[in-house]
């Protein structure tokens, strides 16, 4: 109650006080910022996904300028030899003006990346898109296989099932699979915390059964002690699969992941709307709140 009362107060309080809890989950503003923080986490054995915040847009203008910025990203990361690669958000493409328009700026990108040999994860926002999202990787992969891969939220009902249908499709899927954040209603996603885990683990499971390299996002220490368990039930080697952490969170678990051999790719979000992509997360996720003063007291740890 006192996450959700802070996070709803968040809006009113001056910008200053904001960044506090913002600043430790957005590498910054420009896309400096991101190059210069991959290269820290590459230095500690670790991997990154850049992101450019910015969804959500109904400016035409403000779509193309994402192609543009996800160009130059890409250039850096080519030139820089940087370990990394990045993750696109539809609607940051346009989704809310219309699918094409949409459709033609992801592939853009994409085939920009592809040039370079750089991976693109299209992540998934909430359901009204992920139909769209799931068929377009889907046709995508199939034009350029290997290029993209997409994103999966276990807190979904229809899980299992888009999993079967991706699995049937792509013989070796590239999935990011967590929790999901997203206010969703209750006859599409589970609202039970043990529900979401229980969903989390059946789903990673399958993955695992369907020859999928699955990037195992979550902070969860139930998840991740179930992960470790099926990545021995599965024999799985440790270039199949890897995990993935938000920028800023649980320092501990990520030198325990890196000591124990597991790739890490820490997802790297920059840019001008820090403001309103921090805001909405806080307030879609008020136990980010909690979690962003244990933080900013603790030091991350």
């Amino acid at each position: 109650m006192i996450n959700t009362l802070i996070a709803n107060t968040l809006p009113f309080m001056p910008k200053g006080l904001v960044s506090l809890f913002a600043k430790r989950y957005v590498a910054g503003k420009s896309p400096d910022d991101a190059f210069d923080f991959t290269r820290g986490i590459n230095q500690e054995g670790a991997v990154g996904t850049i992101d450019l915040l910015g969804e959500f847009t109904e400016d035409p203008a403000k779509a193309r300028a994402t192609v543009d910025m996800y160009k130059l990203v890409l250039d850096n990361i080519k030139k820089d030899n940087l370990g990394t690669n990045i993750s696109i958000k539809p609607t940051a493409f346009g989704a809310l003006l219309d699918m094409e328009t949409c459709t033609t700026n992801i592939t853009e990108v994409i085939e920009y990346a592809y040039e370079k040999g750089i991976f693109v994860r299209i992540d998934m926002e909430n359901h009204p898109y992920t139909d769209y999202t799931i068929d377009l990787y889907l046709e995508l992969n199939k034009r350029m296989p290997g290029s993209c891969g997409t994103v999966l939220q276990s807190y979904m009902k229809r899980n299992l099932s888009d999993i079967a249908h991706i699995t049937s499709n792509i013989e070796k899927a590239n999935i990011r699979l967590c929790k999901g954040i997203y206010r969703e209603p209750e006859d599409v996603a589970y609202h039970n915390r043990q529900r979401v885990q229980q969903n989390y683990l059946e789903s990673l499971d399958l993955l695992f059964e369907k020859g999928a390299y699955v990037g195992i996002a979550t902070h969860d220490d139930v998840l991740i002690d179930g992960a470790y368990d099926l990545i021995k039930k599965h024999k799985l080697e440790k270039e199949q699969y890897e995990f993935q952490m938000l920028l800023g969170v649980r320092s501990e678990l990520k030198k325990r992941l890196l000591a124990d051999g597991h790739t890490l790719r820490i997802y790297t979000p920059f840019g001008e709307d820090w403001l309103p992509y921090s805001l909405r997360r806080l307030k879609e996720n008020p136990a980010i709140v909690g979690s962003a003063i244990k933080g900013f007291l603790t030091g991350g740890k």
